[in-house]
């Protein structure tokens, strides 16, 4: 266990000795509403460490240097909420990323998930009690400890297997290309919303009155659960949301019988919400309505559409004839980049996305090939 500065520093001499490091991490993102970094777990070769970042705060940044040395090889499966936590909780860089899910499915192993890899492997049928644990309360229980342990326990040795499988299938610059991209293009971490209600199911169909309720109740329910710091479901559910905008009630009793409410509820927030409401009252909101649009840019639009379209439906039988998952031969981002700038020669493919050298090899004719056969939306019939 690391809990403490000294802790993390010895712990820290024996990383950087070591060729390989599996790592995994755990954050309270089902239990709060400021998601964070709760739990790293580093293991050697022959050795486990449960790293405990919270009370080791500002300490913890002496991690970014071996993060970001690509020298040492780090193993994660399916690495890209990992990348997430560990750029905007640490601010650290990863560099020298394999990731065994990416290696997997590049090896058509029909299941991919750590679960059945550990199962395929070793024999092992780890526990799934613990996957939705809330990782931000303190003291650990043992059995939260032991299952954030076996994420990382055989990383290091599944590396050394799925790199010599890469090897004899010719996967190896794929494999490689893929997790160079998933150390690049990080996810932003969620940022509040005040405007996010016009996502809501069914916020569209409001009139104007209805849709400023549901925006008073939708940023009032963010409010609630950014000073609570409980997820905004856990405050009030998205069917109460808008039940209550559609059919504002008179009193608690109606309130009570809404959708999604029930008298707990109605009992915990009633006054707080019957002031939102009140406070709605007189006002509209209407941008909310889908935009007008003249039938040129409804032209451009469908193109657009069709050209994705076209793309995905290549991706499909490439993957067919490589006999690999289509996400493992251009990222869904990465071909609506593409659709978008319609590059038609190599430097321009380039320009759009960094094609790895496997994709160059593998993709980059026929999809030229298509891109050139494309109607460009932005010229005029």
């Amino acid at each position: 266990m690391v809990e403490q500065e000294s802790d993390l520093l010895r712990a820290l001499e024996v990383w950087s000795q070591v060729p390989v490091l599996g790592l995994d991490t755990e954050s309270n993102s089902f239990h709060a509403y400021h998601e964070k970094l709760c739990l790293l777990q580093v293991s050697t070769e022959d050795q486990d460490w449960i790293v405990d970042p919270l009370p080791l705060g500002d300490s913890l940044e002496a991690l970014r240097p071996l993060l970001a040395n690509p020298e040492i090889v780090k193993v994660f499966h399916s690495a890209e909420y990992d990348m997430m936590l560990l750029k905007h909780g640490l601010e650290g860089k990863v560099r020298g990323l394999f990731d065994t899910q990416v290696a997997m499915t590049l090896l058509k192993h029909k299941k991919t998930g750590l679960a059945s890899l550990l199962e395929a492997f070793y024999g092992i049928k780890p526990s799934k009690k613990e996957q939705r644990s809330d990782w931000g309360k303190r003291p650990l229980t043992p059995r939260q400890v032991e299952y954030a342990r076996t994420d990382t326990h055989f990383l290091v040795d599944l590396h050394g297997r799925l790199t010599q499988e890469l090897e004899e299938a010719g996967m190896t610059e794929a494999c490689m290309g893929e997790c160079n991209r998933l150390e690049t293009e990080v996810l932003p971490i969620r940022e509040p919303d005040p405007e996010g209600w016009q996502r809501l199911k069914g916020a569209k169909t409001l009139d104007p009155g209805q849709a400023a309720r549901l925006r008073g109740l939708f940023q009032w329910r963010e409010g609630v659960g950014s000073q609570r710091d409980v997820p905004v479901f856990k405050v009030l559910p998205n069917p109460a949301l808008l039940s209550l905008a559609k059919h504002p009630p008179k009193d608690f009793p109606s309130m009570a019988n809404s959708e999604g409410m029930g008298w707990k509820l109605a009992k915990r927030h009633g006054e707080a919400l019957m002031e939102v409401l009140r406070s709605a009252r007189g006002q509209e909101v209407k941008d909310h309505f889908p935009k007008k649009v003249d039938p040129e840019e409804r032209r451009r639009r469908r193109i657009r559409r069709e050209n994705l379209e076209a793309l995905k439906e290549w991706r499909k039988k490439m993957a067919s004839q490589l006999d690999l998952p289509s996400e493992r031969l251009v990222h869904r981002r990465h071909l609506e980049r593409i659709a978008d700038d319609l590059p038609l020669s190599s430097e321009g493919l380039m320009r759009t996305i960094p094609l790895n050298d496997w994709q160059r090899e593998h993709l980059e004719a026929s999809l030229l090939a298509l891109l050139n056969s494309l109607p460009n939306p932005e010229k005029q019939k």
